[in-house]
């Protein structure tokens, strides 16, 4: 009878393994590197954005002029409606993008807020536009320039959106939104809390989205900078509570000041 087959076994002494057992470590070694490789890719698909960089401050367009307001980075020239929403923020007019009106946060050079009378009205701010996600920061330059003519400079508007509790992260909104990354964490708090003492806005980076956004500007029960005592927060799990609106297209939350607890 002609054979029509060999087993396979074991020889002890040999260097090499079967050629059935060699494809099937191979396939496995092909397969533990793929699935490796997925893994990967999903941890780093998820993970938070680390903004875009730093400040590129002074930097033109290359006819040697302000750069457009959707350009990050660079020098600016951005006319909207100066007011307080907790700090300072720039209404800018609404567009195509941003049909409710569009809000930027506002910080100084530094850790310091920016150079403003407190008087609300339209305005010219010149500086560098920080960008992470929907947040969107002037770092301004200079003092505000108020400006008499005010056709189509108006405040957002505003649409209560109820009472929330929300769990985050207390963060700065200037070194969360790229002037350092990633601007969060307990080894920034000690950043953090510098940048908050110098009045630069105090943002929630929530866990959860919240009416489609990541992140909330706080304030405090009247509209005013949030109270001192959210800087014993910042940096660690908390759940805030308070009312919610959305203003343009940020949310803020009205932080009340009882309903601060750690996680």
């Amino acid at each position: 009878m002609r054979e029509t087959g060999q087993d396979e076994f074991f020889i002890g002494w040999s260097g090499k393994a079967g050629p059935r057992l060699a494809r099937f470590l191979g396939l496995v070694a092909v397969v533990c590197i793929a699935g490796m490789a997925l893994i990967g890719f999903g941890l780093g698909s998820r993970a938070d954005d680390p903004a875009a960089g730093l400040l590129r401050l002074g930097e033109r367009d290359a006819a040697g002029g302000p750069l457009r307001p959707d350009d990050w980075g660079g020098e600016q020239i951005l006319r909207g409606h100066l007011s307080r929403i907790g700090y300072p923020v720039l209404h800018l007019p609404p567009s195509a993008a941003h049909p409710r009106g569009r809000v930027m946060l506002l910080s100084g050079d530094g850790k310091r807020a920016p150079d403003w009378s407190g008087k609300a009205g339209p305005a010219e701010l010149r500086g560098s536009v920080l960008r992470r996600g929907a947040i969107e920061m002037l770092v301004v330059d200079g003092p505000a320039k108020a400006l008499d003519d005010a056709a189509g400079l108006s405040p957002a508007g505003r649409e209560p959106l109820g009472r929330w509790r929300i769990a985050g992260e207390i963060c700065d909104g200037k070194c969360y939104g790229g002037a350092m990354r990633p601007g969060s964490g307990v080894a920034h708090k000690a950043c953090a809390n510098l940048c908050l003492i110098g009045d630069l806005p105090a943002i929630l980076v929530t866990k959860d989205p919240v009416a489609g956004s990541n992140f909330l500007q706080l304030a405090g029960p009247d509209g005013g900078p949030p109270p001192a005592l959210i800087r014993d927060a910042v940096a660690i799990p908390v759940e805030l509570e308070g009312e919610v609106e959305r203003v343009g297209n940020v949310l803020v939350l009205r932080l009340d000041p009882r309903r601060i607890r750690r996680l």
